[in-house]
Formats: structure tokens, sequence, C-alpha cells
């Protein structure tokens, strides 16, 4: 009850990943990047905290695992994933199934390649109670419908 609490409350707003889901997620991707992490969460040898702001480093070509910090700035980070698709960039985010946020219109219905709606609720940190909200994780890839083509002019 306690974790509900501070999660509903935002007293904290870094939940560590159970670590059996993000390693089946990681065995399917690979992943090369944590953005949002702090030393004792990291779920990638690479990773960014809040005093390296992810937001602001470029994640080109990188394989991206995203659960972002909770609190309010959640489109701020979906909208980054977005962002780095041109860039070659696969990232995937675990994320709280909000459908009525503005982000999930903007970027993710729109633009992700794939939408993974989780059974349950997940058990974060060291929790013994499950969250008080649902999950899903959206995959961003780089593809054809969103990367805009190269033009190549040649002289005749």
């Amino acid at each position: 009850m306690a974790l509900q609490k501070a999660m509903v409350s935002s007293k904290t707003n870094e939940w560590a990943t159970p670590q059996e889901f993000f390693d089946k997620l990681n065995k399917e991707f690979n992943f090369t990047l944590d953005p949002c992490a702090t030393k004792e969460n990291a779920k990638c040898p690479k990773f960014y905290t809040i005093e390296d702001d992810g937001l602001s480093k470029d994640w080109v070509k990188e394989v991206v695992f995203m659960n972002p910090p909770y609190g309010g700035h959640t489109g701020d980070w979906i909208k980054k994933a977005y962002n780095e698709i041109y860039k070659g960039t696969t990232t995937v985010c675990l994320i709280v199934s909000s459908t009525d946020r503005s982000y999930w219109h903007e970027y993710i219905f729109p633009y992700a390649t794939e939408i993974r709606f989780l059974r349950g609720r997940l058990k974060f940190g060291d929790s013994k109670t499950t969250a008080p909200f649902a999950s899903a994780i959206v995959i961003f890839t780089p593809h054809p419908r969103v990367i805009q083509p190269e033009i190549v002019y040649e002289k005749r």
C-alpha cells in the first residue's frame, strides 16, 4: 500500500523495472542504452541518470530501453523517442497505459511500430504489491513510413 501511495502521489518518480520483465525484452531487442536510470537501477552498461539529462543526449543508432520517470514528463520522453527514429534509433518504452494523454495521440498511435498492452500489473522496484496502474510497451523503430527518404540528384 505504501508503494501505491507513493506512486500515485509522485513522492518519487524513478521506479526500477522488474529484472525478469526487462530480461525478456532484452533477449528480444539487445538493448544498448538506458536513458532514464539511477546508478542503482540501470539496466544497461550505458545509461544516463537525472543529472546526465538523457533527454538532452543523442541516442543515435542505439537500442534504447526507456522506463521514463513518473511525474508528468512522460510526453517529453515519448517525443524524444519519436524524434530519435530519424537517427536510426530503436526505443522500447515502458509507460503507463493512459491512452487519453495527448502524447498517445500525437506520437504513439500515429508513429509507434508496435504497442503491447500488458495483462496484469507490474511490481516495480522491491515492492511486494503491484503498481496502481496498467502498463504498456511502446516500440519506436526506424521504418519506411516515418523515415524521410534521402533525395539523390544525379547529373545527366
